[in-house]
């Protein structure tokens, strides 16, 4: 609802129209992905347990589009995602990268170059070492802060932000869903709820999907040196 033409009015009973969609000045396709997510399905029941993998789907899926409408083949192709989406996003638009340099040497009938133009990742979890450490800094001492630098709040995080650290590197060298498990609820209970309490509840609601980024950080490893 964000991004389209509409906005939920009156407690989701109506709807006003959005002066800010993202369809004025472009077109917009929503990808469920990987497989099984969303609206997203597979014939055969099989599933997608990788970023890698999934980024490979979301070629062929591009390039399944791009044939069917070769109209749009040319326009800017800008890929957005946000949450989890900076784990899986950059692997997706790196193998978009990696075939258009293939295809630029070797063409190959049917397959089309998708004219790549840029990737936004809003609040994307791409790294938790070095995204969590900046929580305390952000929220006490950045432009925008919202605690009191040297308030009880800020000094817990400060305090909690160290121990964190040495859990997640803990995670990062062995990264069994135990201890990234315990990783992860220590660093949002004690960089959030300072806070905001009702923000912790949704966090820790996340934090299965933050242990699997702790677990498989080597992944968003491997996209970063492409």
């Amino acid at each position: 609802m964000e991004l389209g033409p509409c906005r939920l009015t009156e407690e989701g009973l109506n709807v006003t129209h959005n002066e800010y969609s993202w369809n004025t000045n472009s077109h917009i396709l929503f990808l469920d992905q990987p497989v099984n997510v969303g609206f997203s399905y597979s014939d055969d029941g099989s599933k997608v347990y990788r970023s890698a993998i999934a980024g490979e789907d979301v070629y062929a899926f591009f390039q399944l589009f791009f044939a069917s409408f070769p109209e749009y083949a040319s326009a800017k192709f800008h890929m957005a995602s946000e949450s989890y989406g900076g784990t899986y996003m950059p692997h997706a638009a790196s193998i978009i990268h990696k075939k258009n340099k293939e295809l630029a040497i070797a063409p190959i009938p049917g397959l089309t170059r998708i004219n790549l133009a840029s990737v936004i990742l809003a609040n994307g979890i791409t790294d938790p070492l070095e995204q969590l450490a900046t929580v305390h800094e952000y929220a006490c001492y950045g432009p925008y802060r919202v605690l009191d630098p040297d308030g009880k709040e800020c000094n817990s995080m400060k305090r909690g932000s160290t121990i964190c650290e040495r859990l997640t590197r803990a995670c990062y060298r062995f990264p069994t869903r135990a201890g990234c498990l315990s990783a992860a609820y220590y660093c949002y209970s004690k960089l959030y709820a300072p806070m905001d309490s009702g923000y912790l509840v949704t966090a820790l609601h996340y934090v299965p999907v933050i242990v699997h980024v702790f677990t498989h950080r080597d992944r968003v490893e491997l996209v970063r040196r492409a």
